[in-house]
């Protein structure tokens, strides 16, 4: 199939790796570190991301004297069709011996098919509090909300434009906690209420913007 990894991913005897489910498709996707399984959850996240596919490109190139192979961590097509291949790398091993060529080699490769390649590191993965702040809204924000319930949070939010998450939840009396905390932080996620989840962690005493 198109989204299978060409690169069988065995288990690991030392590090990590698991799955992390893609919201936007419902698929598991399968990640060798960490950093790896962020990425997922930031491209999920990602409104211009469509789909996301793990190792299912194989680039072959020469170096030192070898023909080498290199399983890029992840293929993401956006909603406007573009194609981007991404290698997730930590900073420390960024220009490791070996790598520049690679990274020339995906290039190359990307370019002949109109594509672009990009190598991103932790700093673009998790700046500030980012992650943390998406893993609780991937938790608590997922669940299913009616969406008379989501209307009614978004038409409270819209008299007041700007508010806290507590100073709103007063607004929304009629519903539940969990109500309304579902329905809020799944705005949040889907980024039709507004909400700094760099600078700050979420508290009730963020503050929540109403943006058309």
């Amino acid at each position: 199939m198109f989204n299978r990894p060409v690169r069988k991913i065995k288990p690991k005897t030392k590090g990590y790796r698991g799955k992390e489910p893609f919201l936007k498709t419902g698929e598991m996707i399968p990640w060798e570190s960490f950093l790896e399984r962020d990425y997922i959850r930031l491209a999920d996240y990602d409104l211009d991301v469509q789909l996301i596919f793990a190792q299912n490109i194989i680039i072959t190139y020469m170096y030192d004297g070898k023909m080498r192979e290199h399983y890029p961590d992840f293929k993401i097509i956006t909603y406007d069709n573009q194609v981007f291949v991404v290698e997730v790398k930590p900073n420390r091993f960024v220009f490791e011996k070996g790598n520049p060529i690679k990274y020339l080699a995906g290039r190359a490769y990307c370019e002949e098919r109109g594509w672009t390649y990009i190598t991103i590191t932790e700093d673009d993965i998790r700046p500030g509090y980012l992650q943390p702040n998406l893993s609780l809204l991937r938790g608590l924000g997922m669940e299913e909300v009616p969406s008379h319930v989501l209307d009614f949070v978004v038409a409270q939010l819209e008299k007041v434009n700007v508010s806290t998450i507590a100073e709103l939840q007063v607004l929304c009396a009629d519903l539940t906690e969990e109500q309304y905390y579902s329905a809020i932080y799944q705005l949040i996620y889907f980024q039709e209420v507004h909400c700094d989840l760099i600078s700050t962690p979420i508290t009730d005493f963020s503050q929540i913007e109403y943006r058309e």
